[in-house]
């Protein structure tokens, strides 16, 4: 006999015995519990206390998990509830009266002692399911119980319903939250205070609008890439080869490798590779095929800016009779609704004719060669007649080929088909992966393919490496063979240290004059200086390198937060210049550079427009996941912290969240958001989903082990972050009125950090429920760590230094 028909008769035997609540539930519920609805002994607390005037309580059972309870009431099951013919019914007095009342009401009352949402009222045969506790502004009498008329209902006819409401499975899937509250997120106010505070006007350094154009030009990519010989001084051409960042602990992973040999030109012993190729394709039977691949902002277009106008400079000599040539195609430019083949031939025919002189616009080097064999053809055949006759037969040239300039396509096609056959001519196509559409991506690669092809061209694509997994299983890429040529990226220190040189040298003997912080005009007879005292300030220093972690090895994310440390990281330059000029070390405070840096040009911090995520809101809006991207992300660090090698499986991952409570979509949702946070990463080089593996990156681990312990980091993402305690929130939005309108510099600092430790304290208690069921699952050791703990002693003194210097240096003597 099944599990279901035991538990059926031994309902109807109790029935008859009239049996006890203690044989109720050991015999009828606790075989539920467990043997159908697949609970076992680490879910359930029985008889936990519950203190009701002033008296002990207990509570019958309690299920939990880090996600979400339910309370569960037992009665005799000789207790016969009068309940509604209906299967859903509200709480009011057509259902909540008589005995089965006073059970709801108990349920209700215990379930709002404990802050369960869920209860259940039952007396084996008969189960009464509903929100005991609601938050989203719906009362208790609005609401609506479902409700099993009897072991009938529960086990035969509405069998597969109550055990996708109650089993552990379907309670981790937040089947009944949907059921009987009818959403699944409970963050449904606005609970942030970057909602309802924009903070105070982000102040421009002053000095800025006079080095703004020579700042843009220095740390720019477009601009550097366009003037061969600035290229050339900012230009770094090793990569970073870094495997353990000493200040964290933590071994620094990398992604698995695309190809088992390819080109990598970042290391001294390949660095003239890519070169030696371009100089051996006159020798080739074949046109090349290669893939420049990357990471974002690791320097692909810069790599072949350099190798075309530096390095290979002499092979694309515009002296030679028949000079190689070189057009580039930036897919940054083209639009979704234009056909891939169209902008190709758009940009060409664009170079060729729009460039001065040319050599391919120019008729007698080449136009006219290239239709020599057309025109005799025409002289032979239908232009025989007038043959004799130079000028007309000059006119119908004429008209034939601009026929074919104005069509472009026919003109292009005769111009490069003439030309390969005499010097190589290199199809650059850039940016491709602008566009996230696979069929974009798709469309450009098979066209710049069928084009090369069809007209002989050494065709060099530049893509991203995901974007290179994603497609290299199409025909497209299978039918052609590429050369990979892959980009690692340069330290970030040495990049910026030439931008700096650049920057100097770009303003030196310049002048200016700003007005200072007391208003006053401030001469600068050099604004080289500042720039000298400002790399003083980030070079070889913490703020350098906040600068090289929070970029995660992208160097355009690196110029730009350098720009905008620029822009708006001194509030008083003339106080630095001014100590710079007497011979005084003068270094800026870490903590203006850094909250210019997460602030970038807004006023309050908004992860959407940072250069750096939360990682203490997963914007979820469910409170009880809140801190998940935290939670594994934690993990992670822990993982890398004691050995290197180990990759974690999504798999595992989702094993150990659905332990405590989460379901695999959370955990993914979770898990795609700190890759796209750039706080892990996944090992191959595709987007996350259950087959991915995953490690943390450098970022990841300064989050965790550094930035938890900030007092810059934690009151700025607290702007950011949903807080769902009513008290703890209005404590922090008075706090923050009375911030925004004190004047007293020290007295302002305090309410600051009285605000910042009320967050940090707020956190670390929400946190504690996914350490305390992990400890309670008996999880990995990795899954036991609490970060907010172990860094608030750091903060906390972080907070005492803070105030002591403001009283150093603006208390009233």
């Amino acid at each position: 006999m099944n599990n279901n028909e035991d538990i059926k008769k031994s309902v109807a035997l109790l029935k008859a015995d009239f049996s006890n609540e203690a044989e109720t539930r050991r015999k009828i519920i606790d075989q539920i519990l467990e043997r159908i609805l697949g609970w076992n002994v680490l879910d359930i607390s029985y008889e936990e206390k519950v203190q009701e005037d002033g008296a002990n309580k207990y509570a019958d059972y309690i299920i939990k998990n880090a996600n979400s309870s339910m309370l569960i009431e037992a009665k005799r099951i000789s207790i016969n509830f009068q309940l509604p013919k209906n299967t859903l019914s509200k709480l009011n007095s057509t259902l909540v009266k008589d005995e089965i009342g006073e059970a709801i009401i108990q349920a209700r009352d215990y379930c709002r002692k404990k802050g369960i949402p869920f209860a259940i009222v039952t007396n084996g045969d008969q189960w009464i399911i509903f929100p005991a506790s609601r938050i989203d502004g719906v009362s208790f009498s609005e609401s609506s119980a479902i409700i099993f008329h009897s072991i009938d209902d529960v086990l035969d006819k509405r069998f597969d319903y109550f055990y996708k409401l109650l089993s552990k499975e379907g309670f981790i899937d937040e089947n009944l939250k949907i059921e009987l509250i009818g959403r699944s997120e409970d963050q449904i106010e606005i609970r942030r205070l970057n909602k309802i505070f924009s903070g105070t006007t982000n102040q421009t350094n002053p000095v800025f609008p006079l080095i703004d154009r020579e700042v843009t030009v220095a740390f720019s990519d477009s601009l550097i890439n366009d003037n061969p010989e600035l290229l050339e001084k900012c230009y770094v051409s090793t990569n970073d080869r870094q495997k353990f960042d000493q200040k964290i602990q933590m071994h620094l992973q990398k992604k698995e490798s695309l190809f088992s040999k390819s080109l990598r030109p970042m290391r001294s012993k390949e660095s003239s590779g890519f070169k030696e190729k371009i100089k051996t394709s006159t020798n080739l039977n074949r046109p090349l095929a290669i893939l420049i691949l990357g990471s974002v902002g690791s320097g692909k277009t810069t790599f072949i800016e350099y190798t075309h106008k530096i390095s290979a400079k002499e092979f694309f000599n515009e002296n030679l009779p028949n000079p190689p040539q070189w057009i580039k195609i930036d897919f940054r430019n083209f639009s979704q609704n234009q056909i891939p083949l169209d902008f190709i031939y758009n940009n060409i025919f664009q170079t060729i004719t729009e460039t001065e002189n040319h050599i391919l616009n120019s008729y007698e080097k080449v136009i006219s060669k290239a239709y020599q064999q057309e025109i005799d053809s025409l002289k032979k055949g239908p232009l025989f007649l007038i043959a004799k006759s130079p000028e007309k037969l000059q006119e119908k040239i004429s008209e034939k080929i601009y026929a074919d300039y104005e069509n472009k396509v026919s003109y292009i096609d005769k111009i490069l088909k003439y030309y390969t056959q005499i010097s190589p001519v290199f199809v650059v196509i850039d940016n491709v992966d602008q566009f996230e559409s696979d069929t974009i991506q798709s469309d450009i690669f098979s066209d710049s393919i069928a084009f090369a092809g069809k007209l002989n061209i050494n065709l060099i694509i530049a893509m991203r490496e995901s974007t290179y997994v994603n497609h290299r299983s199409s025909p497209t890429f299978d039918a052609f063979d590429f050369d990979p040529i892959l980009i690692e990226p340069p330290p970030i220190p040495s990049v910026i240290s030439k931008r700096f040189n650049l920057t100097e040298q770009l303003l030196e003997r310049k002048k200016g004059t700003f007005k200072a912080i007391n208003g006053a005009n401030f001469e600068v007879n050099n604004l080289a200086d500042f720039i000298r005292l400002t790399k003083s300030s980030v070079l070889g220093t913490e703020i350098g390198n906040r600068i090289d972690v929070l970029s995660n090895h992208d160097v355009r994310l690196a110029l730009r937060m350098t720009r905008e440390f620029l822009s708006n990281g001194y509030t008083d330059p003339g106080k630095a210049i001014n100590f710079y000029q007497s011979g005084k070390e003068y270094r800026l405070p870490v903590h203006e550079a850094f909250r210019s840096i997460l602030l970038g040009n807004r006023s309050v911090y908004d992860e959407n427009y940072s250069v750096i995520g939360n990682p203490l809101d997963s914007k979820l809006n469910q409170n009880n996941s809140e801190l998940l991207r935290l939670f594994i992300l934690a993990a992670l660090v822990k993982q890398h912290s004691t050995t290197g090698s180990e990759f974690i499986t999504a798999t595992d991952i989702a094993y150990n969240l659905t332990q405590i409570g989460f379901k695999e979509e959370i955990t993914l949702s979770v898990l795609t958001s700190l890759c796209s946070l750039r706080f892990i990463h996944t090992r191959s080089h595709k987007n996350a989903d259950m087959t991915s593996s995953f490690y943390p990156s450098r970022l990841g681990g300064h989050v965790i082990k550094i930035l938890l312990g900030d007092l810059t980091f934690i009151e700025n993402i607290l702007m950011d972050t949903f807080i769902s305690n009513k008290e703890i929130w209005d404590n922090m939005k008075r706090l923050s009125t009375v911030i925004a309108s004190e004047r007293d510099i020290i007295h302002k600092l305090e309410l600051r950090i009285e605000r910042a430790k009320c967050f940090y304290n707020y956190m670390e208690n929400l946190y504690e429920p996914l350490l305390v069921e992990a400890n309670h699952r008996k999880l990995d050791p990795i899954w036991l760590t609490h970060p907010l703990r172990e860094q608030k002693e750091t903060f906390y003194s972080n907070c005492e230094y803070a105030m002591q210097s403001a009283i150093r240096n603006y208390a009233k003597k």
